[in-house]
């Protein structure tokens, strides 16, 4: 696939990055006369099951973004199969990964001030509020489906597990386990339906690596993260960051809420509050008022998500293998 200089009517210029099972290249519409990004999957080195188990993520992944059009979501234009090579043609982002820059801990004060930290996360949030408002739960914000643009303008990506409500039954049922195991909520742990509100803990959790350069949930292994996720409030970031406000601390305990119905009911609510803790203005807070400090709170019941290597890898529970990263 690397010597491979075309693929459809796409002209493959230069590859942008890999992954276990593919490549994104950046590339060429003639037609359009338009540099893109094709996102491919190497369908021919894997099993039957697990090619049409790909396939039918890309196809899925295709018809969530193309109910989506808003800026900070990225498009995506086209998607097929050619000769074990299938393929989604999407907008191509001048730009990195946000988890390029959460990675570089030592400079990350020089990256990002606090308004940009609390602009990109409302950025974030009006792609999420977008999402849901046409039906679409994520299921898999995290950095990494984060892209930022040479002017540090979001762009959400990868909707390739998310769950669509189209009126009738939802794609995604309980007792799978979908997501990536480090920005999972506690729902999605324990197996539970992902609804609006598991994107909101998801949003919760980069917005406390924007403001510490932190992952508030952290551990030597995958239980430990999910056993933390379940029962333990993060350190406040005010305590981890001298320069953030006491107002972000209430933000993040109701963003961080264990159960769903404690969170924010909204992406829009949530960006609001975010807004009032910048410039001052009374925040809401939590609304559970058992909220207990870290390491306090009972023990529900044990995580069923497999134990895979990566703990910020994507996983569907009982059809991704262990590892793979999307």
């Amino acid at each position: 696939m690397n010597d491979t200089k075309q693929l459809g009517r796409y002209g493959l210029l230069r590859v942008l990055g890999r992954g276990a099972m593919g490549l994104v290249y950046e590339a060429v519409d003639p037609k359009l006369n338009r540099r893109v990004a094709i996102k491919v999957i190497l369908t021919h080195r894997i099993d039957d099951a697990l090619r049409a188990e790909y396939s039918a993520r890309f196809t899925h992944e295709a018809q969530a973004v193309a109910r989506l059009n808003h800026p900070n979501i990225v498009t995506v234009y086209d998607f097929g199969e050619e000769n074990g090579v299938a393929y989604l043609v999407m907008e191509l982002i001048e730009g990195e990964e946000l988890s390029s820059y959460f990675d570089e801990t030592q400079a990350f004060q020089l990256e990002f001030t606090l308004e940009d930290s609390v602009r990109m996360t409302c950025e974030l949030l009006d792609a999420v509020g977008y999402a849901h408002q046409h039906g679409i739960v994520h299921r898999d914000i995290k950095p990494a489906n984060v892209m930022l643009s040479a002017q540090l303008r979001v762009k959400l990506t990868d909707f390739g597990v998310a769950r669509i409500h189209d009126g009738a039954t939802p794609h995604g049922e309980a007792g799978t386990v979908v997501g990536t195991p480090s920005y999972m909520s506690p729902e999605q742990i324990a197996g539970e339906v992902a609804g609006p509100r598991s994107d909101i803990f998801a949003v919760g959790i980069i917005l406390y690596q924007f403001l510490t350069g932190e992952k508030p949930f952290r551990g030597p292994n995958l239980y430990t993260i999910q056993q933390k996720i379940l029962t333990e409030q993060p350190i406040p970031p005010s305590a981890v960051n001298p320069f953030v406000s006491p107002a972000f601390d209430r933000v993040m305990l109701r963003a961080l809420a264990k159960r769903p119905a404690d969170r924010y009911s909204s992406a829009l609510a949530f960006k609001e509050d975010l807004l009032r803790a910048l410039t001052g203005g009374p925040v809401a807070g939590p609304t559970d008022p058992g909220a207990r400090p870290a390491g306090s709170a009972p023990a529900p019941a044990q995580p069923q998500a497999p134990d895979v290597a990566d703990a910020d890898a994507t996983i569907v529970a009982g059809t991704a293998p262990p590892g793979v990263r999307r």
